[in-house]
């Protein structure tokens, strides 16, 4: 029986395509500082659930601007007299007004507001309306404008109240004043003790507004309520138009489908 003798050369070259060339250290890449193979799977399995929170926070916005269109619509329909409101061209929780006071103590004013929409909205509480003129008023800060809504709003209720509600409690507030807890104390104590001196104080608001309606507007917002004085050239043809589309309204009859002379419905002359 022939023996057969290997010599470590014969094994080399037998375990050639086997032999390691340097390190597997070179060829693997090594874990960023700080990061074990343990951390690294947590962050894996955490990506599904950021991604899910993105998705859910997309939502949300998408359901904030429906329902800020739905309130604005609603609040169209109320057709509240005397008060304008349109939404910021930058920000939907930014709605900006003027309320054309028509009568009593702020006969004549012309008062520009902000509507301040909670970031939550209709979960994060009441909007906040804020004068921007200078209002002396029981029911309005002294130092920052702002309306005192905690008696018509002490709570707010999702899918009961609305913006438009809080709009008709502005145009309220300047003829019926809730005096159970007044933020302006000095005015009220005024309107409650010297009403004629109050007024003195209300209409000196008045015309400080009126000085102010044309004062070029704060904000580069193209949506922010700014006026201009009357321009014959530019507004004339348009105050004629409107003059004359209401003469052709009033002049205009329409059909009748009652005969002159007879009270039945549909009625014709005899042929």
């Amino acid at each position: 029986m022939a023996s057969i003798e290997t010599t470590k050369t014969d094994t080399e070259d037998m375990n050639e395509p086997f032999r390691r060339q340097g390190s597997l250290r070179r060829v693997l890449p090594s874990l960023p500082s700080g990061d074990s193979q343990l951390s690294m799977s947590a962050k894996m399995i955490d990506r599904p659930a950021v991604s899910s929170r993105v998705n859910q926070n997309e939502y949300k916005q998408y359901q904030l601007e429906y329902g800020l269109i739905s309130e604005y619509k609603m609040l169209q329909n109320q057709d509240i007299p005397g008060v304008y409101v349109i939404p910021s061209a930058h920000s939907s929780l930014l709605w900006y007004g003027v309320i054309f006071v028509r009568q009593g103590i702020y006969q004549g004013g012309v008062f520009r507001f902000k509507v301040l929409i909670p970031d939550e909205f209709p979960d994060g509480g009441c909007p906040k309306v804020v004068f921007e003129s200078n209002i002396f008023h029981p029911m309005i800060h002294d130092d920052s404008g702002e309306l005192d809504v905690r008696n018509g709003f002490q709570e707010w209720q999702k899918n009961v109240n609305h913006i438009w509600q809080v709009l008709h409690y502005l145009r309220r507030a300047f003829f019926k004043f809730e005096t159970k807890s007044p933020v302006n104390e000095l005015a009220y104590e005024l309107y409650t003790t010297n009403l004629k001196e109050f007024r003195k104080k209300a209409q000196l608001c008045v015309k400080e507004s009126q000085e102010r309606v044309y004062d070029p507007p704060p904000t580069d917002d193209p949506h922010y309520i700014a006026f201009e004085p009357y321009n014959e050239d530019i507004h004339g043809p348009v105050r004629e138009s409107i003059f004359k589309q209401k003469e052709e309204d009033g002049g205009s009859v329409g059909p009748s489908w009652v005969q002159p002379g007879s009270l039945q419905p549909f009625s014709k002359p005899d042929s």
